[in-house]
């Protein structure tokens, strides 16, 4: 009886020097997973996901944005690259965010709870910027290249034609 009573009092029930989210994964798994979760963030502005997942990319977007908003150097680009591994992607969120966060330096992001995701029962949250933003990459690489229509011989094309259809063609 002395053995049990000693346990739950002399139990390791503090959590000193503790702290984050461990998603079931190791550290470079969670640094993936923020990295892949960062980028969907600031491509779709908005992402669907976990409450717990979403809580630990949380902290990290908001540090991102705030390091946007407050100077616009190579310094913050080099930490944005890190996530975005894209300069076309890095200066367009750079211009975006600059016009539509105008003066504002904290709370870019909001959490909604969604509901609960069938299967397994995890709450989902929808993670998205407090304001509406459409990040879309420059336009000449989006656009692709327009193909050449090739230009058929009009003795090719009679003969590809049924008589019935040149007949007509001549009368007009």
């Amino acid at each position: 009886m002395l053995g049990l009573k000693r346990k739950v009092f002399l139990g390791n029930n503090m959590k000193h020097r503790i702290f984050g989210r461990k998603l079931g994964r190791n550290f470079n798994e969670r640094k993936a997973l923020w990295r892949s979760q960062v980028r969907s963030m600031f491509i779709y502005g908005k992402i669907k996901t976990t409450d717990a997942k979403a809580k630990s990319v949380l902290r990290l977007i908001e540090d991102i944005s705030a390091k946007i908003m407050q100077k616009e150097d190579l310094i913050a680009r080099r930490y944005l690259y890190r996530y975005l591994q894209d300069r076309t992607w890095v200066n367009n969120v750079f211009t975006t965010f600059k016009t539509v966060f105008v003066g504002q330096k904290s709370n870019f992001t909001k959490m909604e709870k969604i509901g609960r995701r069938y299967g397994d029962d995890a709450l989902m949250v929808e993670l998205s910027f407090v304001k509406p933003i459409a990040f879309s990459k420059d336009k000449a690489k989006e656009e692709k290249p327009v193909k050449k229509e090739k230009v058929v011989k009009k003795e090719k094309l009679q003969k590809s034609k049924t008589p019935k259809k040149l007949k007509k063609e001549i009368k007009k």
